[in-house]
């Protein structure tokens, strides 16, 4: 048995379920820091960054994915 204190090898980590994720709400809370950003992007005059947030924070309200989205890796820049 092991005590809090003790580490446990990478390879013996319980992987999260779903209830344990959601213990961190982190749509949630990125959809509610949108909304706040927005606020302040229009505040600096900023209407479209505005527009953008509201739209990040409109998607965050969705449901999650039920698949993993395989996202495009960035362009590498050029360099001349």
């Amino acid at each position: 048995m092991t005590t809090p204190f003790e580490s446990t090898p990478c390879s013996q980590k319980p992987q999260p379920h779903e209830p344990e994720r959601r213990e961190f709400p982190v749509r949630e809370y990125i959809g509610a820091m949108a909304v706040e950003l927005a606020q302040m992007a229009r505040w600096d005059g900023d209407e479209d960054l505005g527009l953008l947030l509201d739209a990040a924070a409109a998607r965050a309200a969705e449901a999650a994915p039920a698949v993993s989205v395989e996202l495009d890796p960035p362009a590498r820049r050029r360099t001349a």
